[in-house]
């Protein structure tokens, strides 16, 4: 399997490979055939990388060759700090309905990197506050960050997020899988890169990406044990694969919530 510093570098050569971003959200079918639990999960993997938004949206791609001005990425900036306060919640609920204690202590783990490592010793503060001294190195004030209202999409967005996590029935899969979630450690360090190279963001405001990009190592791992112990039968496999390429569909349209308030900045 491919080291981490492997990926990376692939993910670098992908970005860099792109002609014309993508107009929507892509995702194959699953095979038409059982596959061993190691051999799907393999597959899973691939897949998720080669389809995955945060490499083939518009809004990123114009991200990395830095073609977005500064009151863009403010915009975005505030639409993504809903998000990153509903992921704690999201987070809340999974433990919640985790269907072994085995996975509840897991689970947890990540919930705590998310709200505040530190709050256990650790080293970093929650994500939503490492977004917001983010927010302050594109010379946003963070209190007008907390008090900005999401715009209507962005707040449909949440909603659906509240309602899926909170229907979530113990026992199934859980409502983020986490197997994606190994992507922020590949694409999050290139991002800073490109946040400090074009926009001159001081290498201390993204400190965000480098605690995230470092979590989501481990969530990822968390993500692939549970594939591998819930892919036993076919009908799992295709609900696992169905669970990602809706999780796809619905990342794509949040960051087309980003792509719009970016867009309204130059219209008004």
């Amino acid at each position: 399997m491919a080291s981490i510093t492997e990926l990376r570098d692939r993910v670098r050569t992908m970005f860099h490979a792109i002609d014309a971003p993508w107009r929507y959200p892509r995702f194959p079918e699953l095979p038409p055939e059982f596959l061993p639990p190691e051999k799907f999960l393999e597959l899973v993997s691939e897949t998720v990388l080669t389809y995955h938004t945060k490499i083939n949206h518009p809004f990123v791609v114009k991200l990395i060759r830095g073609e977005w001005t500064i009151k863009q990425l403010q915009a975005w900036v505030k639409e993504d700090f809903h998000a990153k306060v509903q992921t704690l919640q999201n987070d809340a609920y999974i433990v919640a309905t985790a269907p072994t204690l085995d996975e509840l202590q897991e689970q947890l783990k990540v919930l705590l990197s998310e709200s505040g490592e530190n709050l256990a010793g650790g080293k970093y503060p929650s994500h939503p506050e490492l977004w917001l001294r983010f927010c302050e190195g594109l010379g946003l004030e963070r209190e007008a960050v907390m008090r900005s209202e999401p715009s209507p999409l962005m707040q449909v967005i949440l909603d659906a997020e509240r309602y899926k996590s909170m229907k979530q029935t113990v026992g199934d899969l859980p409502a983020n899988l986490r197997v994606g979630e190994k992507i922020n450690a590949l694409v999050h360090p290139i991002w800073a890169e490109s946040l400090r190279d074009h926009y001159r963001v001081r290498p201390e405001a993204l400190e965000f990406f480098i605690a995230h990009g470092e979590a989501d190592q481990d969530h990822g791992k968390l993500g692939e044990q549970i594939v591998l112990r819930r892919a036993a039968t076919y009908e799992a496999q295709k609900a696992i694969w169905m669970h990602l390429k809706r999780s796809q569909a619905k990342q794509w349209v949040t960051y087309d919530a980003f792509y719009q308030a970016a867009m309204q900045v130059e219209d008004g």
